[in-house]
């Protein structure tokens, strides 16, 4: 019986687990103690979250990519509620939303699903949004704003959303959030104080300094963002700091859960079979380094079998074979034709003109050029790409020429925005 197997079938005590993380580090033997570990269920796998003391679940609830009504643009409150719960019920304890999501309607739905005792068996996590504060006192407004959509006086996890090149200049310095997020917890509003990131390394590093009072960070990460945005180097670099990780984006905006048939092919060679969402989820999983992997979930079935990976999910649990395999799959993603050899470094941002050059190359191209889905490269620049966040569209750039010195890939960066501009109808 291999050790995956030995795993699932429940063969491993908890005291047993516990010694094989204690051979990382003393964080991990705590995390596994069922005293240490709100809403405890021995069908799920926990881990620390960082130096802050909290054994989190390995699966996280992201509250963004809810279940809608027919219209469209309304949450479907009594599927999301059932779903959360379910989730919850089977050891499930970190539910993620933010101020913004969904207009608004994720704070509140989330609110709802924990009422009835389901509050106090999670680490419940909301973010603030730099790119609408007008003023300072923002910071406090959207705060009380959160708590009481929410239902709760408290707040265990809370960020400032989204730092990036532009909101790092423009309001978190400015206006002192990072005070503001520390004197929160000063205060007992909220246990973790942390941020959620989109740009590159250097910046990563230097929000990362900036405060010693960091407790944790959420960062995008999956096994084709290596290099992209705070990429590996940002993982540990946090951990590094005592600092824990939560990943975002674990699945690509969905892109990693229906692959190209090429890459389906070679998760195919692999002598132990799993679906391309267990194969992406067990890539995070197998790092210590990160805390919690934070997955929106649409329906009741992505529950269940989100779930199921994570209840046989582990440090190291990865074998060579299996790494060999995932950097096969990630080596085809960038081979296709038309794909462009961008790292998301950000070197070339900010951009005089605001291009989201990195996003436009990485996230939109690159996929299309693997899936050729087109409906869906459009929906990934209308839908994820506003110019306050992120950054305008192709056709804003003016041949200024200022980032051709500073890609190192050598990308002709002018010249492929006009062409993606071109071929992708953007």
């Amino acid at each position: 019986m291999d050790r995956r197997s030995f795993l699932n079938a429940g063969a491993l005590s908890t005291m047993a687990i516990a010694g094989l993380a204690a051979g990382i580090s003393p964080a991990w033997a705590a995390a596994q103690e069922p005293a240490n570990i709100r809403n405890y269920n021995p069908n799920m796998r926990y881990r620390p979250h960082g130096l802050t003391g909290a054994s989190v679940s390995a699966l996280g609830f992201g509250m963004l990519r809810l279940p809608m009504l027919a219209d469209g643009k309304t949450v479907d409150e009594a599927q999301t509620i059932d779903m959360v719960r379910h989730a919850i019920d089977n050891g499930l304890n970190y539910v993620d939303t933010g101020y913004v999501y969904l207009g608004g309607q994720s704070e509140a739905v989330t609110g709802k699903a924990l009422a009835n005792g389901y509050r106090d068996k999670v680490y419940l996590t909301s973010k603030s949004p730099w790119w609408i504060m007008e003023r300072p006192e923002d910071f406090e407004l959207f705060f009380d704003e959160s708590r009481k959509r929410l239902g709760t006086d408290h707040i265990d996890f809370y960020h400032i959303h989204m730092i990036m090149h532009r909101g790092w200049k423009e309001k978190v310095v400015p206006f002192k959030l990072i005070d503001k997020i520390n004197n929160l917890k000063a205060q007992g509003k909220i246990s973790y104080a942390g941020f959620s990131f989109h740009d590159g390394v250097p910046l990563f590093k230097k929000v990362v300094d900036a405060n010693p009072e960091w407790d944790f960070c959420l960062i995008q990460q999956n096994l084709l963002d290596t290099e992209h945005e705070a990429g590996l180097v940002g993982l540990n670099y946090a951990a590094a700091n005592g600092m824990g990780v939560s990943i975002m984006e674990p699945l690509r905006n969905g892109f990693l859960v229906r692959p190209p048939k090429e890459i389906r092919q070679i998760y195919d060679e692999a002598p132990q079979k799993k679906p391309p969402v267990e194969w992406a989820f067990d890539y995070l999983w197998n790092k210590p380094e990160v805390s919690v992997v934070v997955s929106g979930m649409g329906n009741m079935q992505n529950v269940r079998d989100n779930l199921e990976y994570a209840s046989r999910s582990g440090p190291g649990m990865l074998n060579a074979e299996e790494m060999a395999i995932i950097g096969k799959a990630a080596r085809q993603y960038r081979s296709y034709p038309g794909s462009i050899p961008c790292t998301g470094c950000y070197n070339c941002i900010p951009c005089p003109q605001n291009v989201a050059i990195g996003y436009l190359f990485n996230m939109v191209n690159n996929q299309y050029r693997a899936d050729k889905d087109l409906a869906r490269a459009k929906r990934l620049v209308k839908y994820s790409m506003s110019p306050i966040q992120r950054g305008d569209k192709p056709q804003a750039c003016n041949d200024c020429g200022e980032c051709l010195p500073k890609c190192p890939q050598g990308i002709n960066i002018p010249e492929e925005l006009k062409r993606i501009g071109r071929e992708l109808e953007l």
